[in-house]
């Protein structure tokens, strides 16, 4: 089997959205002939990871987990002044400062030194035939080119984020990253045999941002059918609860802000016509409820499980789906409407009408979208729904359109693109008859 050295920085026990993209093809690769060597961070930050993800990896995958230059040296340090200082404490206050040394092109600067030396040892021993990275972290993409150079393996880069700032709240660069990333990200880009995207916007954004325009290569994000049980469709019964589901983060430019303020219109509007509302959310610390009035109508649940979310979006009525500001409002397609397809149940989306969202739940069906920031929209959709007159709400969805998006389609189209790195390199490295001649 061909083997690919499969550079992902966000795998589990990470729990992250972009965890999801990296444990999927990893787990599938193996069905397309590619046998994946993950390349990972060792010891990640214990709230930013949920051990139960761990029992998704595919039995029999090759994991290597690297640490952090900081992190392997100040325990050095540490160790070398253990009889002067607590060795525990000095090693965590040595690897902060450190990593806060160098943060080019991002905070995960630092994993570069010992991961390129893990992946030199690895070719060493046993080889490999290409290198798949992908971003965020978009260091991740600077080790896969330094491996490349030493090696001579062509590299494939998967962009599942902008490197280049996208005028949201939670991507802010310094001034430095500001100077220095753009050109860092052209010279990557350019040696790169393939770059994956996971919309056709953004890959038309990276073309006109980086002079690429070859072997650029949309692959989306997906679902996996064998994780949603099967379900009825939608209970219209007027008696039973409409139990509107959101599963995510939180944050500045991005979440569930337009289905509370919708939710509160009708609060203070009707009250008695929210009796069926119930109003489910998952994935971030509870309180905003509180904070808009709203504990009778929605249950904050906290970050749970992925396990227990895949549930959560299996007994909802209807599955909510916000998009985050800035640039992304128009070319992203978050992961978790590829895993609401797969419930299979109706989603409402906060979505501009000619965006990559709009566009594919117009293909694939069972959707209906208002356009962000329109609270009366959004609160008249709930409304038709505690009411029971949700008949033609939502249009029939597409089977054949919606199994584009399993796992397994996308990862051979991946696998394919791996091979096509390879057969490129290959046909580089053959002398032609016209050489041998000379």
């Amino acid at each position: 089997m061909k083997k690919v050295l499969f550079i992902a920085y966000l795998y589990p026990p990470i729990f992250n959205s972009g965890t999801r993209r990296s444990l999927e093809f990893a787990n599938h690769l193996p069905d397309s002939g590619w046998a994946p060597i993950v390349l990972t961070v060792e010891n990640p930050a214990p709230k930013h990871c949920d051990p139960t993800l761990l029992d998704e990896v595919r039995p029999g995958t090759r994991i290597e987990r690297v640490p952090f230059w900081s992190e392997w040296a100040a325990n050095k340090l540490a160790a070398a002044f253990a009889l002067l200082f607590d060795r525990k404490r000095m090693a965590e206050r040595l690897e902060w400062r450190l990593k806060r040394l160098w943060q080019v092109p991002d905070e995960c600067a630092l994993w570069w030194p010992l991961a390129v030396r893990r992946a030199e040892e690895i070719y060493r021993k046993e080889g490999f035939d290409v290198i798949y990275a992908t971003g965020w972290p978009w260091t991740s993409f600077l080790i896969a080119a330094a491996v490349s150079r030493r090696t001579g393996r062509p590299y494939v880069l998967d962009y599942r984020d902008f490197w280049k700032p996208a005028g949201v709240e939670w991507d802010r660069p310094t001034w430095v990253q500001r100077w220095l990333n753009p050109w860092l990200e052209k010279n990557v880009i350019r040696k790169a045999a393939a770059v994956v995207s996971v919309t056709h916007s953004f890959v038309r954004e990276l073309s006109n941002s980086t002079g690429r325009t070859s072997n650029m290569i949309c692959i989306t994000n997906g679902f996996d059918p064998d994780d949603f049980p099967q379900v009825p469709p939608p209970d219209t019964n007027t008696q039973e609860l409409v139990r509107v589901v959101y599963t995510g983060v939180w944050r500045p430019g991005y979440g569930p802000d337009d289905l509370y303020l919708a939710v509160k219109h009708l609060k203070d509007k009707a009250p008695q016509g929210l009796e069926r509302l119930r109003v489910t959310v998952a994935g971030f610390p509870p309180g905003r409820a509180k904070e808009y009035g709203l504990e009778q109508f929605v249950e904050e649940l906290g970050p749970v499980p992925h396990a227990q979310a895949i549930n959560l979006m299996a007994q909802a009525s209807v599955l909510y789906l916000p998009v985050s500001k800035g640039l992304y409002e128009q070319t992203s397609l978050p992961g978790k409407l590829f895993e609401y397809l797969g419930s299979g149940r109706p989603i409402l989306a906060s979505a501009l009408p000619d965006s990559e969202v709009a566009v594919t739940l117009d293909g694939v069906g069972g959707a209906r979208c208002v356009a962000p920031g329109d609270i009366q929209a959004l609160a008249s959709v709930l409304e038709t729904l505690c009411g029971g007159q949700d008949s033609g709400l939502f249009s029939p969805r597409l089977p054949d359109e919606v199994a584009r998006y399993t796992r397994s389609s996308l990862t051979r189209k991946l696998a394919s693109v791996l091979d096509s790195a390879v057969h490129r390199r290959d046909l580089e490295a053959t002398p032609s008859i016209s050489d041998g001649a000379r």
